[in-house]
């Protein structure tokens, strides 16, 4: 395992090819792309027959070097600053001839009352100070980034690092769009660094609420000139270049900008990795050269600093779970919950949950969960689930072996997860299947030893633990929101529903089709609603398509649209993918899956009366082109006619409530949801027992037959909850109504039938 410094790897930088296919899948957020370096102004340089420049030029030393800067914009005649990031990628495989793509954040700081505590050098000093700032004897890039670090840094406690700001302080993403960077220029003309950029001013979410919103077209465009000067302290302890100068809108100067380089890396992070007593975690594995390959190192090619916290071992097992058996989501959610460090502080560091606990063959590799405490905070790895051949039958030598007992491979599916926490989808999704992190492990399997190797055998030794340049580009040039723990829900940022004809390409009826269909088509207020799709091969063919369309394996996306057009996405709670791969459907046969329409973190389907329409899709990508089917049906949310409608929806519209129905029930560790479904319950009781033609019963709680607490859980779980409220309080009223039609409880597994 690496020692993750500032400069602890030097292939931290390298490429990967695969999978660098076109996107099928057009991300709705502001992203930089390639560019070109200018590095020279047309009529300002000398013959290029010359060696070295002569009079009147000058050399230029601007050491624009790859990596994070920290960046501080002062607006003139005002009190409010901007801090925050930008990112120089010089490395990058999808970068265009100069391989450049450049990206930024902008966060807003306090009111600035007194004057910057360190002032610094005016804009533009002496050619002795850009001769003095200058890395001695190293004008190339390749020389900058391989310098060994001087050993006179005295205080590295003090070194500045990639910076971490506030959340609710974040303020504009910056998709630079050229950068000129001149070798001489004639005197008296100033060496400066010219960097153009569209700014995207960004509206924060609103309470309660995790994803903002970024305008489809730049807030404005801005040009900063800068001058390289030498470093002030702290900065001048990286060793890295400074630079000072003007921000300009239209030709207009809007304030003071400093540019301070801090590292060879892009982002950091931290992932905090916890042990379930029986269970293995996943350990660095041989990489061919002589050392060894771990999370920081895979993070380390991509451009991340990735910090590893080997922290609690032997985490007690809780009570009632056979941790040797598969998992529920509700079991799994509330152990995250439990031993996720009650430090973490995300608006200080980026840190990643992740628990290891045994679970069997057969369960999954491993899950996350869109929410923990906030969006995309925790994720979890199987060590004793494995490779059953029914997943893949090109396991190889790691066919129906568990996890623990296959390193590489091991190791692969937990980044996969950790990738996942990152706001990453599937390949097979996005472009197309390969041999990467974010392929999901059939997938890879299939690939290195199926018909397009003709090598069987080479999982799991030719695993490469890697990004694809895909993934790679978002990591590290997505907006901080949609990145980092805590921010953007999952798989927020790109399209879900019922797309385009122009962002996808449907089979006919004839060839593949989908059906959906639910219990009812009128529910309550409150009411949850069971849904249920079929997708078919109506072909003669075999075609490629999904093995499993439920929503947790991320091929299929439920969108609600209300009576006035406004759509709202039903997410996954649960990621549950390590069994999903596109694989051969032949002719007649159909995936099934199903989904209670309730909640997901974009907030509740139906929010008010009214008549709505539920879109079902599923996506994929065949060979770089999106491609799908999709239906749907219309579902009338009925007006509340009584004040026990009235209580029953407000008991239930409420998140806590939301998460226990997309957790499948049982999540006693939602204190809030416990009360609220007992209080219903208690409501129904009372309504069915009252004499004559007493009040109705509540017609949401047909929506949580299979859901609600158990009696003897909630009294042994929840005493609180249950002292002195007599046999019946907060018992589940299934055996009170025997004649009501049940809820068939939401599957998280998908069948096939033939």
């Amino acid at each position: 395992m690496c020692n993750c410094s500032e400069h602890g790897s030097s292939g931290s930088l390298a490429k990967m090819t695969d999978a660098s296919v076109e996107p099928a899948m057009k991300p709705l957020v502001p992203l930089s792309r390639q560019i070109s370096f200018g590095e020279e102004e047309p009529g300002d340089q000398p013959a290029a027959t010359d060696l070295q420049p002569i009079p009147p030029f000058r050399l230029c030393k601007l050491d624009f070097r790859e990596g994070c800067y920290q960046i501080n914009f002062r607006p003139t005649a005002s009190l409010v600053t901007f801090e925050g990031t930008l990112r120089v990628d010089r490395s990058a495989p999808d970068g265009g001839a100069d391989h450049l793509i450049v990206s930024g954040d902008l966060y807003s700081t306090r009111l600035v009352i007194d004057p910057l505590p360190h002032p610094l050098p005016p804009v533009g000093g002496t050619d002795e100070e850009d001769d003095a700032a200058a890395d001695p004897g190293l004008t190339s890039l390749a020389a900058s980034l391989s310098a060994v670090d001087e050993p006179v840094i005295p205080h590295p406690i003090l070194r500045p690092r990639i910076p971490i700001f506030p959340r609710s302080r974040y303020h504009s993403y910056l998709r630079v769009t050229s950068v000129s960077a001149p070798i001489a220029v004639p005197f008296p003309k100033k060496c400066e660094l010219t960097i153009v950029a569209e700014q995207f001013n960004y509206t924060q979410p609103p309470a309660g609420q995790f994803k903002g919103s970024f305008p489809a077209t730049p807030s404005r465009t801005v040009t900063m000139k800068l001058s390289k000067v030498p470093a002030p302290f702290p900065f001048s302890l990286t060793g890295g270049p400074f630079y000072q100068g003007r921000l300009f809108e239209g030709g207009v100067d809007k304030g003071s900008i400093t540019l301070a380089w801090v590292s060879k890396f892009f982002r950091r992070c931290t992932l905090e990795i916890d042990t379930l007593v029986g269970a293995v975690r996943p350990a660095p594995v041989p990489d061919g050269a002589g050392g060894t390959e771990f999370f920081d190192t895979v993070f380390a090619k991509t451009g991340w600093q990735l910090s590893v916290v080997q922290d609690q071992l032997n985490v007690p097992v809780p009570a009632g779970v056979v941790p040797t058996n598969c998992w529920s989501s509700a079991d799994l959610h509330a152990l995250m919950t439990t031993v996720r460090n009650p430090a973490t502080n995300l608006d200080t560091e980026w840190r990643v949950h992740m628990i290891v606990v045994p679970a069997k063959l057969g369960c999954s590799r491993g899950i996350m969960y869109d929410q923990i405490g906030v969006p995309r905070e925790g994720c979890a790895s199987f060590s004793d689930d494995g490779y059953p051949v029914s997943d893949s039958s090109n396991f190889g030598l790691a066919a129906n072996k568990k996890q623990r007992d296959v390193p590489r491979a091991f190791l692969r599916s937990a980044t996969h997860e950790l990738t996942h926490t990152l706001n990453q989808i599937h390949q097979e999704q996005e472009t197309a299947a390969d041999n990467s992190i974010m392929t999901t492990t059939p997938s890879v399997a299939d690939v290195l030893g199926g018909p397009a190797t003709g090598q069987p055998g080479v999982f799991p030794d030719q695993i490469k633990l890697a990004h694809n340049t895909n993934v790679r580009h978002h990591l590290n040039h997505m907006p901080d929101p949609v990145i980092r723990p805590g921010g953007w829900p999952f798989a927020s940022w790109f399209p879900t529903g019922a797309p385009q004809a122009a962002d996808r390409h449907d089979f006919e009826p004839s060839e593949l089709s989908l059906t959906v269909t639910a219990t009812t088509d009128r529910v309550a207020l409150g009411q949850p609603l069971d849904l249920t799709w079929t997708m078919t091969n109506t072909s003669g063919v075999s075609l490629r398509a999904p093995n499993d369309v439920s929503v947790e394996a991320l091929f299929a996306s439920i969108t609600v649209t209300d009576g006035e057009g406004r759509e709202r996405p039903v997410r996954p709670f649960v990621i549950l993918c390590e069994h999903a791969k596109v694989a051969e459907l032949e002719p007649g046969q159909s995936v099934t899956a199903s989904a209670k329409v309730f909640w997901s973190t974009a907030g509740f389907a139906f929010e008010k009366p009214g008549r709505y329409r539920v879109d079902v899709a599923v996506s994929w990508s065949a060979q770089g082109v999106m491609v799908g089917v999709q239906s749907g049906l219309d579902v009338f949310v009925d007006y509340p006619t009584s004040s026990t409608d009235n209580h029953s929806a407000n008991l239930v519209l409420h998140p806590e409530v939301g998460k226990w129905v997309a957790l499948g029930g049982d999540a006693y560790h939602l204190g809030e949801a416990c009360r609220r479904l007992q209080a219903l319950s208690q409501t129904e009781t009372a309504t069915r027992a009252a004499p004559g033609d007493g009040p109705a019963a509540p017609r949401a709680i047909d929506g949580f037959a299979d859901l609600l607490p158990d009696r003897a859980k909630l009294a042994r779980l929840r005493p609180e909850l249950t002292a002195g409220t007599g046999r019946a309080a907060g018992a589940p009223s299934r055996a009170a109504a025997p004649g009501r039609k049940r809820a068939t409880k939401a599957k998280k597994r998908t069948g096939r039938k033939g």
